[in-house]
């Protein structure tokens, strides 16, 4: 009778005998072959005849979303016409700038470009969030803003916000096994001071300059209640005092 090994087989009793015979060798012969071992035991791995190779590593995944709204949420739009639909469930999703709508026939999509504002009832909160085509604004430069921009104090000064979606490619490093495999969507949020329907961010440090009319009284305001101007409640806190002012 004739018996077959295959390579795969005749490579595992090798290996076995070498590691068998080097119990009491060198450290590194017997590392070696554990490394050997664990190698080809790895998903990575493939095996064909008696040649070994690399399984290419999968493609990248995108990871989060730009999702203003992870859930629908009903929403009343005025629309550039002047028409008005209420109670309708919408996502609005940021980089397409564009709305699903769920009606009696199903998903619709509605474009962001006509819609001149809309309102719904935070989830988190319970209080109505208005926001506002960002076209209806402009930026110091002259040019009009792009997306929608939700209010959060209005009066002399402003204060709007609107998030922006930023696109990190994945940059995992195989040989040094850090870094991302994945893109990711990543969320951020901007807030602005709005003044005659101009807006610009605010500045990363000294926010009083923003009120240069009643600066010594923002100072003393942000010191008595220990502000955290990174923080969007005390944010408004302090623009509803400024605005009180006369």
């Amino acid at each position: 009778m004739i018996v077959r090994i295959s390579c795969i087989t005749l490579f595992f009793l090798q290996t076995m005998i070498a590691l068998s015979q080097n119990t009491s060798g060198s450290t590194r012969t017997f590392m070696q072959n554990r490394y050997l071992l664990e190698r080809m035991s790895s998903t990575e791995m493939l095996v064909t005849g008696s040649s070994v190779h690399t399984l290419p590593p999968s493609p990248p995944d995108v990871v989060g979303d730009d999702m203003l709204n992870q859930h629908y949420q009903k929403a009343t739009f005025l629309l550039n016409d002047s028409s008005l639909l209420e109670g309708l469930p919408v996502k609005y999703y940021i980089t397409r700038n564009e709305f699903d709508v769920k009606t009696k026939a199903g998903l619709r999509a509605l474009k962001g470009d006509r819609v001149k504002s809309f309102v719904w009832i935070d989830s988190a909160t319970k209080k109505p969030q208005v926001f506002v085509n960002a076209r209806e604004f402009k930026r110091q430069d002259g040019t009009p803003g792009v997306g929608f921009f939700q209010l959060i104090t209005e009066g002399k000064v402003g204060l709007i916000k609107q998030t922006e979606v930023i696109f990190k490619e994945a940059n995992y490093h195989e040989a040094l096994n850090v870094g991302s495999r994945d893109h990711k969507l990543i969320k951020k949020t901007h807030y602005y001071s709005l003044i005659n329907n101009t807006f610009a961010p605010l500045p990363k440090k000294k926010l009083e300059t923003v009120f240069p009319d009643h600066k010594a009284e923002v100072q003393r305001f942000i010191k008595i209640n220990t502000l955290d101007l990174d923080r969007e409640d005390h944010l408004q806190a302090l623009f509803d005092y400024y605005n009180s002012l006369k």
